[in-house]
């Protein structure tokens, strides 16, 4: 990573490979005193908040980590060589198979920059047709259409807690497309 915009001196960076992340343990030197600062770097992901007529599509998906399953818009991590474009639609069809006849870039979004890299693109779809889902074996998701005026009542009601779904929806209304 390219740090030439750094106020920190690094004096020591261990790296450690684990899965789908990597955790990086660095140690800063200010004003002669050692730091360690520990974060994730993560691959780059998408977020699409599509809809098709007036319904928003959704899914449930169990997570792991929560031990829960939760309302949200299909995501994913950009592959190696792929555009932000291509990986948005890529997995819109592969968690949904909806496919989206208008796909529209709404920014880059960062979901937790004191610890993580991870930057995730935002896309707003407009679908009209769909195919069959392509599930991982480890992903477990349920489609969900939502009429579009029902939508933001979930948001306030905490049934919806994807705060980078939240922060688009709002851009999307903003933007009058909801």
């Amino acid at each position: 990573m390219n740090r030439e915009n750094s106020p920190y001196k690094v004096v020591n960076s261990e790296v450690h490979h684990i899965g789908r992340v990597t955790v990086v343990k660095d140690t800063f030197l200010i004003d002669g005193e050692q730091y360690p600062y520990t974060y994730v770097i993560n691959k780059d992901s998408v977020c699409v908040i599509p809809i098709i007529g007036d319904q928003v599509i959704a899914i449930e998906q169990y997570r792991y980590t929560l031990d829960k399953w939760l309302l949200e818009f299909p995501a994913g991590s950009i592959d190696d060589g792929e555009s932000s474009e291509t990986a948005a639609k890529r997995e819109l069809e592969e968690e949904t198979g909806y496919i989206p006849e208008k796909l529209i870039y709404m920014g880059e979004y960062y979901m937790n920059q004191g610890i993580s890299s991870a930057k995730c693109d935002l896309f707003f779809a407009i679908c009209t047709e769909r195919r069959k889902a392509h599930l991982e074996k480890t992903e477990f998701i349920k489609t969900r259409l939502i009429p579009v005026n029902q939508f933001e009542k979930l948001i306030y009601n905490n049934q919806f807690k994807l705060l980078i779904g939240i922060a688009g929806w709002n851009k999307a209304k903003y933007m009058g497309l909801v």
